[in-house]
């Protein structure tokens, strides 16, 4: 998905390859670490729990799948994840619990990353379904507003994250 990077033989794309609806503060598990960096790992966990993840989200709440326990029992602390739902409504830096070992400590992680996915490299062009405001952190770094949006809109830019503040449009696509 990366994007022509001044090389003269590289293939360049002008138009996507790809459309993906943006849901705004979903963890990124994309990102090398899922787009969380575990805390603890709590006690009491098997290989196979279905973990929900409570925390702040305003909307879906994510789940982790536990791939592997340290300690080699039957039972124990997370070693290893992978999500089985990305959520919604999430913040980095969210404090996130998630329940369901059967030992006196669950496991805890932070949510690091809820860029759109794959942008860790390269951004992405945003499509706008319902017209609107679109706030967006930008492949610089830099947050932006793009006040008016209409429906059936290209915005030809490189944003790595839709940030909800500000957004009132909606059915964004990104496009890479």
């Amino acid at each position: 998905m990366d994007g022509l990077s001044g090389n003269m033989q590289a293939e360049p794309r002008v138009f996507a390859h790809d459309a993906v609806t943006v849901v705004i503060g979903a963890i990124n598990n994309s990102d090398s670490n899922h787009g969380l960096k575990m805390t603890s790992g709590g006690t009491g966990y098997t290989v196979d729990d279905v973990l929900t993840a409570a925390g702040s989200a305003t909307g879906t709440l994510a789940t982790i799948t536990v791939t592997a326990i340290s300690g080699g029992g039957a039972t124990g602390p997370v070693s290893n994840y992978t999500m089985s739902n990305v959520g919604t409504g999430y913040l980095v830096g969210d404090n996130l619990t998630v329940t369901g070992g059967t030992g006196a400590n669950d496991a805890t992680f932070d949510v690091t990353n809820i860029d759109i996915p794959n942008t860790q490299s390269r951004g992405c062009c945003l499509y706008i379904g319902n017209s609107g405001d679109v706030e967006v952190v930008m492949e610089s770094g830099n947050t932006a507003i793009f006040a008016g949006a209409a429906t059936g809109a290209f915005l030809p830019i490189l944003a790595k994250r839709v940030v909800t503040t500000n957004t009132t449009a909606t059915l964004i696509l990104a496009l890479y």
